[in-house]
């Protein structure tokens, strides 16, 4: 059985997908994507949104993050430890999406610590 739900993320629509046996299983699959549409950028309002994934630090560690094209700041999804195919996106002091607005200095490693000390 397969059962698909349409994310929107700024102007985009992305249809994913849960599978299973049954029912349970198809939507069980379909949680581990823990939020819903992403309307616009917190720092500068735009729809302009789209998905990026890359690797960073010396680990190599995967991350995906909703990238806006205008104002190039980000909120980076966070993975489960207990269970790494359950994605959020990360949140800050005041329960909103953590966006982050674009830091040329910015090197790989500092995203890997900002990262780490965040699951503390």
């Amino acid at each position: 059985m397969k059962i698909a739900s349409v994310l929107k993320i700024g102007r985009k629509n992305y249809t994913v997908y849960g599978e299973g046996d049954d029912w349970f299983e198809c939507n069980f699959e379909l949680s581990s994507l823990s939020f819903g549409n992403i309307e616009k950028c917190e720092l500068c309002q735009s729809d302009n949104l789209t998905l990026r994934a890359r690797e960073a630090g010396k680990k190599k560690h995967k991350y995906v993050e909703v990238y806006c094209i205008n104002c190039k700041g980000a909120v980076v999804f966070g993975r489960m430890q207990e269970n790494p195919k359950i994605f959020y996106l990360r949140k800050n002091d005041k329960k909103k999406p953590d966006w982050r607005a674009f830091n040329p200095k910015q090197t790989d490693e500092d995203l890997e610590n900002m990262l780490n000390n965040d699951k503390k």
